[in-house]
């Protein structure tokens, strides 16, 4: 007898977990929940708070806290998605700095998926990298990168680098743009805006090491405006004092 009934507490304080946890998460107006073993349940509340209210941007807040707390990159993506849907176009800027705050915890694939869609938006018929963890998509698989159809064939058309560079920049992804431009450069060593985007931040970040790299690199291309890279990387070496490189 006293077995049965021990079971049947410990199955009453089972089923009265969540609602607890419902009560903790509900009534916590800070934005980061330390929950503790309840972490999977808070989960659970916030995903269904997030499906009834999409609009209500505290719980999608404190949903991406808490992956990141647990450090669970794919449903982060996940979040963050529902997130960029549940906004489309709206709330650029919590949603740039959400995303670049979860950067390191993120696959580079996913964040360059949402990076993209920054300044456009997201809906839910979005085609999108799926996510299992996403309540508000769809569900639609596909990619971003845009398609040409011709004679029945269909062809990804890749997106210019120098726009690509422009938007790293503008959010203040310097390396980004630096390592995007270089490929680009030695790609196709003959555009000239190219040459002169890659100098510029060299330049402004004083790197002498990478410039003169790339130049030994360049060395058996053709390099339009030759003498802008030599004045560049003496302006950098004069600058840094390193006037032996």
């Amino acid at each position: 007898m006293y077995l049965v009934e021990t079971h049947k507490q410990s199955d009453n304080r089972h089923h009265s977990d969540k609602p607890e946890v419902m009560f903790m998460v509900s009534n916590n107006p800070g934005l980061i929940l330390d929950l503790g073993e309840h972490s999977d349940k808070a989960i659970e509340v916030l995903e269904y708070k997030v499906t009834r209210n999409p609009l209500y941007l505290h719980s999608h807040v404190q949903r991406i806290y808490l992956y990141r707390q647990v450090e669970n990159g794919d449903a982060l993506y996940g979040a963050l998605l529902d997130l960029f849907i549940a906004l489309n176009t709206k709330g650029f800027e919590i949603r740039q700095r959400l995303l670049f705050e979860s950067k390191c915890y993120l696959d580079s694939h996913h964040f360059d998926v949402l990076y993209r869609q920054l300044k456009n938006g997201v809906d839910a018929s979005s085609v999108l990298p799926l996510s299992q963890y996403s309540r508000l998509s769809k569900g639609l698989i596909g990619t971003i990168d845009l398609l040409v159809r011709s004679n029945d064939q269909t062809t990804h058309v890749p997106r210019d680098p120098q726009q690509e560079a422009s938007e790293y920049l503008e959010y203040g992804e310097v390396d980004e743009a630096r390592k995007l431009l270089e490929i680009a450069v030695l790609k196709e060593p003959w555009r000239k805006e190219l040459h002169i985007d890659l100098l510029e931040i060299y330049k402004a970040t004083h790197d002498a090491g990478n410039c003169d790299e790339m130049y030994r690199r360049l060395s058996d291309k053709f390099i339009p405006d030759h003498h802008v890279w030599i004045q560049t990387a003496e302006h950098i070496h004069q600058t840094t004092g390193d006037i032996n490189g």
